[in-house]
């Protein structure tokens, strides 16, 4: 059984890596798993920790580690698709991001939108786009989502579907959920993306 961790240290812990102080972080994981080396609350913290210092092969370890001990938590099989994406390994991360979504019987939209961007980044463009679809019913406010959706479109020369997304996104814009990133750095990603349609419309290209 893992090592109960203290709220507080948790939030110390995170604290210290939003301010960049990493190896102060890790000290500090690394005495819970002193105690405990198979916490799973602490190894996902040291690979967070490892993946922001850009350290891909030691965040690796403990994911591999994980999926090692718990080969059917779709977590571990989710970060693991996540870092081999990061490495641009879009092979490797389908395989592990189509396992994660098989055990959360297609109901995780978060998975199912990284899944959509491996296969598209693969080469499996309509299909991709398929999958981003369904994730977008799973989760229809999820910003990144829409940015996704906007951006895909866009690059595959959909100017009506980018155009529906984008009033979509301007439409309920207030009620838009988001994650790791603030709401303005999507406005701005969308008010370029709005730009771009009007000189396209401008010029009269046609698609």
């Amino acid at each position: 059984m893992d090592t109960y961790i203290p709220e507080e240290i948790l939030e110390e812990i995170s604290q210290l890596a939003d301010e960049w102080k990493y190896d102060e972080a890790i000290s500090m994981v690394n005495s819970i798993l002193t105690r405990d080396p198979k916490n799973e609350q602490a190894l996902l913290m040291i690979t967070d920790i490892l993946y922001r210092q850009g350290d891909m092969d030691w965040a690796d370890k403990a994911v591999s580690f994980l999926n090692s001990t718990k080969k059917d938590n779709p977590l571990w099989l989710y970060v693991k698709g996540l870092l081999e994406m990061e490495r641009n390994n879009w092979k490797e991360a389908r395989s592990y991001l189509k396992q994660a979504m098989q055990i959360t019987n297609w109901e995780n939209y978060e998975i199912i939108r990284c899944f959509w961007l491996s296969e598209y980044r693969y080469g499996n463009r309509e299909k991709g786009r398929e999958i981003l679809k369904k994730a977008f019913k799973k989760n229809s406010l999820d910003a990144e989502l829409i940015y996704n959706i906007i951006q895909l479109a866009i690059l595959d020369e959909d100017y009506s579907e980018s155009g529906e997304m984008i009033d979509f996104f301007d439409y309920h814009h207030w009620e838009l959920k988001i994650v790791d990133k603030p709401l303005a750095w999507y406005d701005k990603k969308v008010a370029l993306f709005k730009k771009f349609l009007e000189w396209k419309n401008r010029f009269n290209l046609e698609k």
